[in-house]
């Protein structure tokens, strides 16, 4: 899957004696989508735009060195060797003395001749890491405008790492124009240093528009044009990691509030602290009615939490969060957060850090399971946890029409204002998330509008295409085959004050497994095991179990028949 950019001017920050104006270029290639206003803190902007910059770059997995200098030097030794076996006369060794001499000198002068080339090759590095022509391989920023935020999303170069920057219009002392729409904004190494130049001395104008700057007005180098222009493909399952990340947030996620001076004394020991020892985890301590204890492994050191941050649940749970290099995207944004809003699952699985910053600014930071397991091609198949009930091509077309009219809306009511039963309007918003035409709000707890292709909407491909996906899913084929032959019953379903807790018997191969779900009333996973091999072996870090999948979507049918008694 490939996407194509085309910015008619590059975005920047632009200085007029007191004043700033900072322009965010948009693709010309998607809809109309823009926005003008004056920035109420421009500090807040500056360190937020900061932290989604470091995200965009960001790349932690590892990749061992290529050593191609110390590899051809090392066949050449073995040649030497292999050569050295043949000789046998005093002749033919003082013959390959000479011949070796000669080589050497040869070498010597090649490298000589090689010198201009390699001192360009290395400036040309130190301009393609500055004028971004490494970075044209990274995703653009997704921008959406609604009508009570601006929305920034974007996967790191690792694509283990999803950060979303939401201004709301709040953060504007005075709006003088908006349309909205969902495009992308030319996000670059440059735009970065530009970020540094926005002070709190100074208003700042905000635009998002087609046109930027023009290169000429941005301090250009040799071989800038004013029309830029990128072809970015994409990796395989891009659109699936934005599914990803929304199938975990509609788990029942653990949340913990700590104080941004708790976590800036965890990153603070982490960056003067290295160590190849295991395990490398961020532990939670978690006790009920105490505050919160972080403790970094392997040197088991402890920090206690503020004595805000109690642990509000009924259990002792232990839970560990690998891959925490991460969090340094939070390092610009922690020294003007006002609170961290912590969702956690179970150990190994993803954890989303939620930055709240004066003004209604919000940072999410969400962190798959671990750096190697990545939100667009790891094994950690949350999107399976939104399996859905049946849905027509016109009904999904009358809940994506209503949801791109209001912008964002809260589920219950996006049922009742259609007429729908709730779980149908869950299954609906699932499918449109799935194509790219919905997210998740974590922090506000709703449902947002938000196109990622450039095509128009087809409810019957996305159906299509949603289908296909499944049957690609063994997991998913799996629940389904169990679901239709009857092979997966709900043995206990017990009301509970949050929702339901689910106790099933499923077929595997020649015996049965015992699958149990705790399900809230809005849906959420809030736990789920299985006596399968799988769960026993990897719990949830490698997604579901087809039997735990196939309880809950034999829940989700009762809770159809249900919806469709009532109404």
């Amino acid at each position: 899957m490939s996407i194509e950019y085309r910015y008619s001017g590059r975005s920047g920050v632009e200085m007029h004696g007191a004043d700033a104006r900072l322009a965010l270029a948009t693709n010309q290639l998607r809809e109309a989508t823009f926005f003008r206003g004056t920035l109420a803190q421009p500090l807040l902007a500056r360190e937020s735009f900061a932290a989604l910059y470091s995200v965009v770059v960001g790349d932690y997995k590892y990749r061992p060195k290529a050593r191609l200098a110390y590899r051809a030097w090392l066949e050449r030794q073995d040649q030497a060797f292999v050569a050295s076996l043949g000789s046998k006369s005093l002749a033919a060794k003082s013959r390959m003395a000479e011949l070796n001499a000669r080589l050497i000198e040869l070498d010597a002068a090649r490298a000589a001749r090689r010198l201009p080339f390699d001192a360009a090759r290395q400036r040309w590095m130190q301009y393609a890491v500055s004028s971004d022509v490494e970075l044209n391989r990274v995703l653009d920023p997704v921008i959406t405008v609604h009508p009570d935020q601006l929305s920034f999303e974007a996967f790191s170069r690792d694509q283990s790492s999803y950060g979303r920057l939401a201004l709301p219009l709040a953060a504007f002392e005075r709006i003088e124009a908006i349309e909205y729409g969902t495009t992308n904004i030319d996000f670059s190494a440059r735009l970065a240093d530009h970020f540094d130049r926005l002070r709190s001395y100074r208003a700042t104008r905000f635009d998002i528009g087609a046109g930027g700057f023009a290169s000429e007005r941005l301090e250009p180098k040799a071989g800038d044009a004013t029309a830029l222009e990128k072809r970015i493909d994409l990796p395989e399952g891009w659109l699936e990691g934005f599914l990803r990340v929304h199938g975990l947030m509609s788990m029942g996620l653990i949340r913990l509030r700590l104080q941004p001076v708790d976590v800036l004394n965890a990153l603070n020991f982490l960056l003067t602290h290295k160590t190849r020892e295991s395990p490398r985890a961020l532990r939670f301590e978690l006790r009920p009615g105490e505050p919160v204890r972080l403790v970094l492994e392997p040197w088991n050191r402890s920090i206690w939490c503020s004595p805000s941050s109690v642990y509000g649940g009924d259990k002792i749970a232990t839970i560990r969060v690998w891959g925490r290099e991460r969090l340094r995207s939070l390092l610009r944004v922690l020294p003007v957060a006002r609170h961290v809003d912590v969702y956690l699952s179970a150990s190994g699985l993803p954890s989303v850090w939620v930055c709240a910053l004066p003004c209604g600014i919000e940072f999410t930071l969400a962190l798959s399971g671990w750096t190697d397991n990545d939100w667009v091609e790891g094994e950690g198949r949350f999107d399976l946890l939104t399996q859905r009930l049946a849905v027509t091509a016109p009904e999904l077309d009358r809940v994506y029409t209503t949801l791109r009219g209001q912008r964002w809306a809260r589920t219950p009511e996006l049922a009742s204002s259609l007429g729908f039963g709730i779980e149908k309007t869950r299954s609906a918003l699932s499918l449109l998330a799935q194509a790219g035409r919905a997210m998740i709000d974590l922090g506000s707890e709703c449902v947002r509008h938000r196109d990622l292709t450039l095509q128009a909407f087809d409810a019957a491909q996305a159906l299509t295409a949603a289908k296909k996906h499944e049957a690609s899913q063994p997991k998913a084929k799996a629940a389904q085959a169990i679901a239709a032959a009857g092979d997966v019953v709900i043995i206990a379903r017990r009301p509970v004050d949050d929702g339901y807790k689910l106790s099933g018997n499923a077929a595997d191969g020649s015996s049965r497994v015992r699958p149990q779900l705790h399900i809230s009333h809005s849906g959420e996973i809030l736990s789920a095991s299985c006596t399968c091999a799988q769960m026993l072996r990897d719990g949830l870090t490698k997604g579901p179990c087809p039997h735990v999948l196939g309880l809950r979507l034999v829940h989700m049918q009762r809770l159809g028949q249900e919806d469709a008694q009532h109404g």
